[in-house]
């Protein structure tokens, strides 16, 4: 009776044994933080504008470089039984699995992948019914917005110098159409595409947001004068949003985020 008990321990040992985790992605942090899983994380990569939820304990753990210039000789150091890239680390792929390290990359293009990556990080953690829950928690809230939707149009542009917009099939599109906000940008295979003003002006969108590469609108009416005669301009409706970094973190705690967004609009759209 004893070795079969041996070998049962043997499997459940193997099976539940905690992984060692490098994480890159700063989204991924957040997911397996709230599935219950952070004391399986071994280093991150830090971020140098922002701060990665829960921050009294991320702020504690090693850190493998920054999120735009992670250190392979860190990450190897560490004997990460799994490394979670980030589209800025795709580079370090063939060199980690060459040091026979394993790798993930989480697909984070628009609000669907969601889903997907919590129940992969659910996998690895052993934690598939936490993962089904942060889910169902996830499409409650934002099921919630639609309570109190706008009823606008717009364009959210990257930059004002070149013009680029986020697509009709990105995560910002996604995030507009939760808030009631029609988005008037075209679908393309480029993630941020630049954009004509004139392709604006037939728009004619009643809100452009204008998110991380922008400094003033002055400047950018300056460049392009004939986007005084959309809908946007005339009302006063072309905004400076700073934090649209943060909107581009796909992981539940992106509720908060997208809250603090739609109070932006509802103050400037009440103004």
């Amino acid at each position: 009776m004893k070795k079969p008990l041996v070998i049962l321990l043997l499997i459940s040992s193997f099976i539940y044994a905690k992984q060692r985790l490098v994480v890159l992605d700063p989204a991924s942090i957040e997911i397996i933080y709230l599935l219950g899983g952070g004391d399986e994380i071994v280093g991150i990569a830090s971020l140098q504008h922002s701060n990665i939820y829960p921050e009294d304990k991320t702020k504690k753990l090693n850190s493998v470089g920054t999120f735009s210039n992670p250190s392979l000789e860190k990450i190897f150091s560490l004997k990460p039984s799994l490394v979670i890239l980030s589209q800025y680390s795709l580079n370090l792929q063939d060199s980690l699995e060459k040091l026979g390290i394993k790798t993930m990359f989480l697909e984070a293009n628009e609000l669907s992948d969601m889903k997907t990556n919590i129940k992969k990080i659910g996998e690895i953690l052993n934690k598939t019914k936490e993962a089904d829950d942060l889910i169902v928690k996830f499409e409650k809230d934002m099921q919630e917005f639609k309570k109190d939707s706008f009823n606008k149009s717009a364009i959210f542009l990257f930059s004002s110098s070149p013009l680029m917009a986020f697509t009709d099939n990105s995560l910002i599109a996604d995030i507009l159409r939760g808030l009631g906000i029609k988005n008037l940008s075209m679908k393309s295979e480029i993630q941020r595409p630049i954009i004509s003003s004139e392709f604006i002006l037939k728009q004619n969108p009643d809100l452009i947001i204008i998110g991380i590469g922008a400094r003033d609108i002055k400047e950018l009416i300056t460049q392009n004068e004939v986007l005084k005669n959309t809908n946007a301009y005339k009302n006063g409706q072309i905004l400076l949003y700073d934090n649209t970094h943060v909107l581009l973190r796909l992981s539940p705690i992106m509720i908060e985020r997208i809250k603090e967004f739609r109070n932006f609009l509802s103050e400037n759209l009440n103004k």
